[in-house]
C-alpha cells in the first residue's frame, strides 16, 4: 500500500504554465519565476510547497521591457545571437529547518528571452529560499548587470511529507508501492513472466515459442538433406539465440531473427533426427525437432565384353554409386550354369574371362550390391564361334611355300570343330583367291593333282574325311571367270560366318 502525504505532490514534472510575469518598472530585462503553484506568504514572498523525494520544476519567464539604453535602441530581448547568455548563481538560503536536496543546480542559463525549467529534488523536510544572482553576461547589446532585474525569480521553497496522498507518479490508480510498472501508465498489471515487472516497462516478458516447426528432411544418399524451421518471441525474435548440441550432424545456421537452417550432405544411406533449442536469455527455453533419412540407392552397373576366343570371353563392367561411402561385391553369370565370385569390386571391374563348353548364345552378366543390399545387373549375349583349322595340305599352311602347276587342280582343305571339340558339319564356307605378285621364284614344286573342278565358290563336306573340301582349278578357275590363271603368287582365303577367324595361305604358280 502507499503511504499517505500531506499535501498534492507536483508529480515527476512538476505542474508548468508561463505566465507574462508581474509587470516590473524597471527598464532591464525582467526574469521571473512563474509556477501556479506559487502562493504569497504573510511576508509577501512567493512560495511553493513541494513533496520530500518529488522532482520539481518551476518556469522561469525571461521578457524583454523595451527599456531604452544603451545599444537596446528601443526593443528586443538584451541576451540574444548564438554567443549570448545570462549566467546566474543559485543561492540557498536555509531557515532554522535546513533542507538537503538529492538535486539541485548552483547556477543558471538564459541563452535567449523566454521559458527556461529550473529542476531540482530535496530529499529532507524544511524551509529554504532559493534566490538568483548575475553571475555573468554575454549580450551583443549590453553587459550591464543593472540592465537585467531577477529579484522576480526568488521563492521560498516548504518541503513537507506527503502523508494525505498515496503516491502514483504515472496516473494509472495503482499505487507506485504496489505498482509493476511505477513510470509507465499500466492499469493493467499484466506481466506475462511473473517477474515483477510490468509487460510495457520489461523487455523480456515473454518466453520464446516454437513458430514454423521444421519439416523432415529426407532424400537419397549422394544427395543434400536440408530443412528451415524458426521461433517467435513477443519481445523481439532477435533476441534468441538458436543451438543444436555439440556433435549433431551436418550445417546449423542461426540467422539471427528466430530462424535456422540445417543442411546434411550424405555419402552413404543415414537417419537420425536433430533438436533445437530456442533461449531468450532469462525464460525457459523452446524446442522443436525434425528427423532426417537419406535412402540407400543402388549401383548402376554396365557390362562389358570382348571375344578373346571362338569359346572364349572376357566379361568386366563399369558402376557409379551416388553412395561414395558404400562398399561393393560383384559376381558374373556366364549364362550356361556357371558363375564366378569376383568379391570386393572398384570400379572399374577387372574382366574375367570364361570358355564355354558348348557352342551357342549365352547372356553374361555381371551384379554389385552395396554394403546395404542395393545390386543392380547387367548382361550382354556372347555368341560363341567354330574354330576352323589352317589350310590344309596339299597347300603349306607354314614353313615352306607350296609351288603348283598351272593347269592343275589345287584342293583346298580345312576343318572345323566346335567349343565341345567335335568337326563341325553343316556349314558351307566361301573360298577367295587373289593374286599377290607376278614373282615365281622359291617354294616346293607339289604333286600334279587332277580332279573335277568344284562348281561355284563354295566347299562341301566330306563325311569321310571330316573336312571341308574344295577343288580349285588353275586352268578354268571359279575366281577368274573360268579363264586360266597365269603364273606367280595367290593368296587362298576360306571364310564364314560362324568363323571366330578366316584362314588363309600363300602358293605359287608355274608354267
Amino acid at each position: 500500500m502507499g503511504s499517505t502525504r500531506k499535501t498534492l505532490a507536483l508529480g515527476a514534472a512538476g505542474a508548468l504554465l508561463a505566465t507574462a510575469g508581474l509587470a516590473s518598472t524597471a527598464v532591464a530585462d525582467d526574469v521571473t519565476a512563474s509556477n501556479t503553484d506559487f502562493i504569497t506568504s504573510s511576508d509577501g514572498v512567493k512560495e511553493l510547497t513541494v513533496v520530500v523525494g518529488s522532482q520539481a520544476t518551476v518556469n522561469m519567464d525571461y521578457q524583454p521591457t523595451g527599456g531604452d539604453f544603451a545599444g537596446d535602441n528601443g526593443n528586443g530581448c538584451n541576451v540574444t545571437g548564438p554567443s549570448s547568455r545570462l549566467t546566474l548563481d543559485v543561492i540557498a538560503t536555509q531557515s532554522p529547518d535546513p533542507v538537503t536536496f538529492a538535486s539541485l543546480p548552483t547556477s543558471f542559463a538564459f541563452p535567449s528571452c523566454g521559458d527556461q525549467s529550473f529542476v531540482f529534488t530535496p530529499d529532507s523536510t524544511g524551509v529554504v529560499t532559493l534566490s538568483f544572482d548575475i553571475d555573468s553576461v554575454v549580450s551583443n547589446k549590453t553587459t550591464a548587470f543593472e540592465d537585467y532585474d531577477v529579484s522576480g525569480m526568488t521563492f521560498r521553497l516548504v518541503v513537507v511529507e506527503g502523508e494525505d496522498e498515496v503516491l502514483d507518479g504515472d496516473g494509472d490508480g495503482v499505487a507506485d508501492d504496489d505498482d509493476n510498472c511505477p513510470d509507465v501508465s499500466n492499469a493493467d498489471q499484466a506481466d506475462a513472466d511473473g517477474d515483477g515487472a510490468g509487460n510495457l516497462c520489461d523487455d523480456n516478458s515473454y518466453a520464446p515459442a516454437v513458430q514454423d516447426q521444421a519439416l523432415p528432411a529426407n532424400g537419397n544418399e549422394g544427395s543434400t538433406l536440408a530443412t528451415t524451421g524458426s521461433f517467435s518471441d513477443a519481445d523481439g525474435s532477435t533476441s534468441l539465440t538458436l543451438t543444436v548440441p555439440v556433435g549433431t550432424p551436418g550445417d546449423f545456421t542461426d540467422n539471427g531473427d528466430g530462424s535456422f537452417n540445417w543442411s546434411l550432405g550424405t555419402d552413404d544411406d543415414t537417419a537420425g533426427s536433430v533438436t533445437v533449442t530456442a533461449y531468450d536469455g532469462e525464460h525457459d527455453t523452446a524446442q522443436q525437432s525434425f528427423a532426417y533419412s537419406a535412402s540407400n540407392v543402388a549401383p548402376t552397373v554396365t557390362a562389358t565384353t570382348e571375344p578373346i576366343a571362338a569359346c572364349t570371353v572376357s566379361l568386366g563392367a563399369t558402376f557409379s554409386d551416388p553412395g561414395t561411402a558404400d562398399a561393393h561385391v560383384g559376381a558374373i553369370n556366364w549364362g550356361d550354369g556357371s558363375s564366378t565370385d569376383l568379391g570386393s569390386v572398384t570400379d572399374p571391374i577387372a574382366a574375367s574371362s570364361h570358355t564355354y563348353a558348348t557352342n551357342g548364345t549365352f547372356p553374361a552378366s555381371v551384379t554389385v550390391t552395396d554394403d546395404d543390399g542395393g545390386s543392380d545387373a547387367d548382361s550382354l549375349d556372347f555368341a560363341t564361334k567354330v574354330t576352323p583349322s589352317a589350310i590344309l595340305q596339299p597347300i603349306n599352311a607354314n614353313g615352306t611355300q607350296s609351288t603348283f602347276k598351272i593347269g592343275s587342280t589345287i584342293p583346298v582343305k580345312i576343318r572345323v570343330t566346335g567349343c565341345d571339340g567335335a568337326h563341325v558339319s553343316g556349314l558351307t564356307p566361301t573360298v577367295s583367291l587373289a593374286k599377290i605378285s607376278t614373282d615365281t621364284a622359291g617354294g616346293v614344286l607339289e604333286e600334279a593333282v587332277s580332279a573335277p573342278a568344284t562348281n561355284g565358290l563354295a566347299m562341301r563336306w566330306s563325311a569321310t574325311d571330316l573336312q571341308y573340301i574344295y577343288n580349285l582349278s588353275t586352268k578354268a578357275a571359279q575366281t577368274n571367270g573360268g579363264a586360266a590363271l597365269s603364273a606367280g603368287e595367290y593368296r587362298v582365303r576360306v571364310s564364314d560366318p560362324s568363323f571366330f577367324s578366316n584362314p588363309t595361305a600363300e602358293f605359287m604358280l608355274k608354267k
